[in-house]
């Protein structure tokens, strides 16, 4: 058995090892894109070009999205899988432990039986908590090393139901009862939760949308046809003179599109998933979407309308 806890917290050092190299490439890439970006803005400057489709701020944006969303998904997402397997499984562990020590089990026994199964990521953390147990350490330090390596606030709510009964003389088989009973009840909550913002996440997602609509049709029907068009003080007589800078306005209008599917994104996650970080998943995809159907739908005509 401390053979296998040697190779698990080698897989661990593996996953943080892992995570840094995610991390260290998101960046590194982002840096690059600055960099061509920086290039570009110099050639553009020298009457040159590097890529004729991109700019400086494509390049910033782009660089934006890669250093968050490499690291959002294949990290975040995967802590945030992680701890949704554990949370789903702690009840059936629970429930495992109470009906063993129902049946006359000494607990260090029940606990032995229950970690056989597979309860996904709990199992080896409970192969552990087994080993401690047998080895005469206190029931309440190796139920706090099993917290503490689980690490989900849904674990933590459970061992401080489960260790406070046991400091108080509880008996231990009504404690992991209750507690199964409970975290299942939390877990329900949770899902009628989700469920419930599910229509506020499409709404947040519908209402970005729209705002890109909302450009594209300015653009399209306010200055693509004023900045084209001769208003000028002689073709007016004198009257006004109307001047519409629409690289200016490119660059605005894109930079809102950016911030608004930036915060947007965070307000999603905090709704659904009640975490910041969750909120930047919706923020990448916001933010390519509108990168995209700005490039796509505005930029392709602002450069067939633009002077040569």
């Amino acid at each position: 058995m401390a053979i296998q806890d040697e190779i698990e917290i080698k897989t661990k050092q593996f996953q943080i090892t892992q995570n840094m190299i995610y991390y260290a490439i998101a960046i590194a890439v982002g840096l690059l894109l600055v960099v061509l970006g920086i290039i570009d803005f110099a050639l553009t400057r020298a009457e040159s070009d590097f890529i004729d489709i991109l700019d400086i701020n494509d390049f910033v944006i782009l660089a934006i999205i890669v250093s968050i969303g490499l690291p959002v998904f294949l990290v975040i997402y995967r802590e945030e899988r992680r701890q949704s397997r554990v949370d789903e499984n702690l009840p059936f562990l629970l429930r495992e432990i109470s009906n063993a020590q129902r049946t006359g089990m000494s607990l260090p026994r029940a606990i032995k039986e229950s970690a056989k199964r597979n309860y996904g990521p709990l199992t080896p953390e409970l192969r552990k908590m087994s080993s401690k147990i047998s080895w005469g350490i206190p029931f309440s330090k190796a139920m706090t090393d099993f917290q503490s390596s689980i690490n989900t606030p849904l674990s933590q709510r459970a061992t401080l139901l489960i260790l406070e009964a046991e400091r108080s003389g509880g008996n231990l088989e009504e404690a992991f009862e209750g507690t199964e009973k409970h975290v299942q009840q939390l877990l329900n909550l949770k899902k009628e939760r989700e469920g419930a913002m599910k229509p506020y996440i499409w709404i947040v997602y519908a209402a970005y949308v729209i705002f890109i609509v909302v450009i594209v049709i300015l653009f399209q029907t306010f200055f693509y046809p004023f900045g084209s068009a001769d208003i000028s003080s002689e073709a007016t007589a004198g009257f006004f003179n109307m001047l519409i800078d629409l690289e200016a306005l490119k660059i605005l209008f894109l930079h809102m599109l950016v911030i608004e599917a930036f915060f947007a994104g965070l307000v999603a996650g905090k709704m659904s998933k009640l975490s910041i970080k969750a909120g930047l998943m919706h923020s990448v995809v916001l933010m390519f979407l509108g990168w995209f159907a700005f490039k796509i739908l505005i930029q392709t005509q602002l450069i067939s309308i633009s002077p040569t």
